[in-house]
């Protein structure tokens, strides 16, 4: 076969974000809606359920200790409590916790040796709103324990397939690279593959059938890889540097960890890189003790700490859920910061926070909470707790989040029917 090969300098991939004083007003209405965006952050090993569930439920509800820096965006929060998973029996129960968060697949169709991980819902997304975009999804991790403990089922929450975890990005400086080409004056070089179309379709009448789906396969790749081309071309011709400088790696407090990469998925966001990000804020189980900074003085064992009888340990996880409550509270305020069209850019998006179990102490897969900020460009009406008396599984809210996100799918999961509350 000819082998055609092109390499291209194509600079900072970066795209202008919605600027009303380039289009004017009238053309600002007569434009197209603003994309959608979605983001899932996990915690993980559950919550203090005493102070974090709410009491009452509607638009009038109360915020708990935990939730309690939510108070600033409150109008902007959905919260859905009460939803159930199944936990399989066969594997540890904290490895199921964030790997099988999100799957697509029933708790009975075990594929992944006794995990029942699959697709997972921000890659069905992804599938349906990424093809637009330099990069279809964006994987996040603030995981920075350098002590290997556990197996990627306790960092991983997004999945491309069964057993074929999208990996994270834990360094704030490759995010960074990985968004704007290696930093400022820094162009990115991109390979486009073998051009064999013409004789590939020849080549096809001889395969036997196996082999055709194999190479058809392999010229829907070609494709795609170019399609991400000429879009990180057609991003790099408006020559743009990136709007804040490269970060020099893993700052040294955890809270400012935390915001630098909400800062780069938000950017990211902002300037349409992706429409489609995961952030895991910390790996299931991992007993390796990490400071809070400004909540503790010395290092805290979150996962010891939810095993440990008393009040002083209740008190303790508390303080981290509220940590990590301001955290998702700081991702929402900087998405509304933001205008967008005739709104802002948390209206166009949903950043859903949660955790794979509810009660850290009994492995709890009951009763779960999940906090979703943001509007979807319209689709959801935030400002209400909606509790389900243990009888939907969680499966029921992806399901319904897929729909609002465009992909047409009878079932996910051992879901039984779309959440008629937020429809």
């Amino acid at each position: 076969m000819n082998r055609r090969t092109a390499l291209k300098n194509i600079g900072v991939t970066l795209t202008l974000p919605f600027l009303e004083s380039l289009h004017g007003r009238r053309a600002m209405a007569e434009a197209a809606a603003p994309p959608k965006r979605i983001a899932f952050i996990y915690t993980p090993n559950g919550y203090n359920q005493s102070s974090f569930v709410p009491v009452r439920t509607g638009p009038v509800w109360d915020l708990p200790e935990a939730l309690t820096p939510l108070a600033s965006v409150r109008d902007e929060i959905t919260m859905v409590t009460g939803l159930d998973r199944q936990f399989v029996g066969g594997t540890g129960v904290h490895a199921q916790c964030g790997s099988c968060w999100l799957t697509s697949s029933p708790p009975q169709e075990t594929l992944d040796g006794g995990f029942p991980t699959n697709i997972t819902l921000d890659q069905m997304i992804a599938r349906q709103i990424g093809a637009d975009t330099a990069l279809p999804s964006l994987e996040l991790s603030c995981n920075d324990f350098t002590d290997n403990k556990e197996t990627r089922y306790f960092e991983c929450i997004s999945w491309y397939g069964p057993g074929f975890a999208a990996n994270t990005e834990k360094n704030p400086r490759n995010v960074f690279r990985r968004l704007f080409g290696g930093g400022a004056g820094n162009p990115l070089t991109a390979s486009i593959l073998d051009l064999v179309q013409s004789d590939a379709r020849m080549l096809r009448k001889r395969l036997a059938h196996d082999d055709r789906h194999k190479l058809d396969e392999y010229l829907d790749s070609v494709r795609s890889t170019e399609k991400r081309i000429q879009i990180a071309e057609k991003a790099a011709g408006r020559d743009l540097r990136p709007p804040i400088p490269e970060p020099a790696g893993i700052p040294a407090r955890r809270d400012q960890y935390l915001r630098l990469m909400g800062d780069l998925m938000v950017l990211a966001f902002r300037m349409d890189l992706t429409r489609v990000a995961t952030l895991v804020v910390d790996p299931e189980r991992w007993d390796s003790p990490r400071m809070f900074h400004g909540v503790f003085d010395t290092p805290q064992n979150h996962h010891v700490l939810t095993h440990t009888k008393g009040g002083e340990a209740k008190r303790k996880i508390t303080e981290i859920d509220r940590f990590h409550v301001d955290f998702y509270r700081y991702v929402v305020e900087r998405l509304r910061a933001i205008p967008e069209g005739p709104g802002t850019l948390l209206d166009n998006s949903l950043v859903v926070m949660g955790s794979g179990i509810s009660d850290g102490d009994r492995h709890v897969y009951q009763d779960l909470q999940v906090l979703m900020a943001g509007k979807a460009g319209g689709m959801i009406r935030p400002g209400s707790h909606f509790h389900y008396a243990g009888d939907r599984p969680l499966a029921d809210l992806w399901l319904t989040l897929l729909g609002k996100y465009g992909v047409d799918a009878p079932r996910f999961a051992d879901s039984t029917a779309p959440l008629s509350q937020l429809s």
